[in-house]
């Protein structure tokens, strides 16, 4: 099984949602989606004539609501397709609020459709209060959404980052966190490995730690705008301070997931090169030894020395002061 391609993993893996192509393809149709989707429903529930400031709270409360099942409905469609990949089953579903490594990955997905939500509505209520800054969040929505994410990022997608990454992980750029988490999970072979002495230059790690920055900072930008709205403001708008709130806690956890991330992979390299160096210097070692050779096939010079005998046997001192019978001496 280590040895599946990774073309050929996610094309079993996809087997059950009609293959890895049409896998792509409805994530690429969701993702458009939910850009269309939080961009119609601003546009036609908000009050365009009062500048949203004087909006009664029932209004606000029935506006909640339609967000919250927006937000519920594309977290569902997520974990509706790890039901059809066969990595999540429905008895699970309970359960699976319970498990941490859902955490983040959760957490991550609410926050950044809210944001991307906020901001899209931040441009209507800029303009219905005649602001000017509505041009210049406007600007940074479509550079970094329009272009970035859904042209760049979907282009990369379809041809795997130009072959850069393995065959058929492309999605992982269209930052669909709960998937990218679940396939991660079950892929049996290390997908950023490889057989170059150097270390590959776009791995699947570092494609979604840019995409996690090029999200933070689109945040930056528009914390910075609608900040700047708030203090020129005549009245408190709450719906504002909400969204710049959802924009800063947005940015902060992808910047901590992503300096996470990067200490964790310097440890890994660490650790595997302390390993490589343990291992080669008992290499080193063993092969010195036997450069040696055994003490029996050491030259004479080089044998250790050994005691001098301080004293000799009662047998040798006897034959060495015992003199010769051919010398005429009578022996006593």
């Amino acid at each position: 099984m280590s040895s599946m391609s990774s073309r050929a993993f996610m094309e079993e893996l996809c087997n059950d949602a009609g293959g890895y192509s049409r896998f792509l393809r409805i994530l690429a149709f969701h993702h458009l989606c939910w850009w269309v989707a939080i961009t119609v429903v601003p546009a036609v529930f908000l009050d365009h004539h009062r500048c949203e400031a004087n909006m009664p709270y029932w209004a606000w409360g029935l506006y909640g609501a339609t967000v919250l099942a927006m937000l519920v409905m594309a977290i569902l469609m997520e974990l509706t397709m790890l039901q059809r990949l066969g990595l999540l089953q429905a008895s699970q579903l309970a359960s699976f609020w319970q498990e941490r490594r859902w955490w983040l990955p959760l957490a991550s997905t609410v926050l950044w459709k809210l944001d991307s939500y906020t901001d899209v509505a931040f441009v209507i209520i800029a303009r219905d209060c005649g602001s000017s800054l509505w041009w210049a969040s406007l600007a940074t929505i479509i550079f970094g959404v329009v272009f970035c994410q859904m042209i760049f990022n979907t282009c990369f997608a379809c041809s795997d980052c130009d072959g850069e990454l393995p065959a058929s992980f492309g999605f992982v750029l269209l930052d669909f966190k709960l998937i990218n988490t679940a396939v991660r999970a079950v892929v049996p072979f290390d997908p950023d490995a490889s057989d170059l002495p150097v270390a590959k230059p776009v791995t699947l790690r570092s494609s979604g730690n840019l995409v996690s920055l090029e999200k933070a900072i689109g945040d930056i930008a528009q914390v910075c705008i609608q900040s700047l709205f708030l203090m020129s403001a005549s009245v408190p708008h709450g719906f504002v301070i909400f969204s710049v709130a959802i924009g800063a806690a947005n940015c902060c956890l992808l910047v901590t997931a992503v300096v996470q991330d990067a200490i964790s992979e310097e440890w890994a390299v660490q650790a595997q090169d302390l390993q490589q160096g343990t291992v080669l210097a008992r290499g080193a070692e063993s092969s010195s030894d036997l450069e040696e050779g055994p003490a029996s096939q050491m030259p004479m010079e080089d044998m250790p020395a050994g005691p001098v005998p301080t004293s000799l046997g009662l047998s040798a001192l006897s034959a060495l002061d015992r003199p010769a019978r051919s010398d005429g001496v009578d022996l006593l």
